[in-house]
Formats: C-alpha cells, structure tokens, sequence
C-alpha cells in the first residue's frame, strides 16, 4: 500500500469521526432540548403544552432512551475509530520515512 492510499484511507476515516461526532451533538440536543420542554410543560400547563404540540413546536413525548444509548454507542465507536486513525497515521509516517 502506497502513502496516496493510506492518505485517503485517512480522509475516509475523518469523514466517519466528522459524521459521528455530528450525530453525538444532535442526540445531546436533542436531550437537552427535551428536559427544556418537560420544564416548560410544567410551567404553561396542559392547555398551552397541548397547543404548542399540535404546532409541533414542542414534542409529543419525552426522551425514550435511544438517545442516551445511541450516545454511548457513538462515544465507542468514535474511541475505536481514533485508534484505527492513530495506526493508520504510524503507517503513512513509515511509508514517508521508509524501510
């Protein structure tokens, strides 16, 4: 394997981290707008929770879980994912430096 290959194995591998890590920040907003909505409720009542779900401005229900287990899932993925870019990274530098 040449350095060219390895090089855009990396870019490959940025791309996942990149898209992970966007799916991380979603699922951590969307946790953090869900307990602003459960405080709102509280505050506005039924009626006014009510209309504001038929808008869809706040959402039918609360946090189901997923989020947090898909959290913990990208949080895996993204430490096995650096590992693999770390050792790709050590054979682009043995590549570039030789034998």
């Amino acid at each position: 394997m040449d350095r060219l290959d390895l090089e855009l194995y990396a870019d490959r591998l940025a791309r996942h981290a990149s898209r992970l890590a966007d799916e991380l920040a979603a699922a951590r907003l969307r946790l953090t707008w869900a307990a602003l909505e459960r405080d709102a409720r509280a505050e506005l009542g039924a009626g006014r929770s009510l209309l504001l779900e038929s808008l869809g401005v706040l959402a039918h229900c609360g946090p189901s879980g997923a989020d947090e287990a898909l959290m913990t899932r990208r949080h895996e993925q993204l430490e096995a994912l650096a590992a693999l870019q770390v050792y790709v990274e050590r054979r682009i530098e043995k590549v570039a430096t030789g034998p």
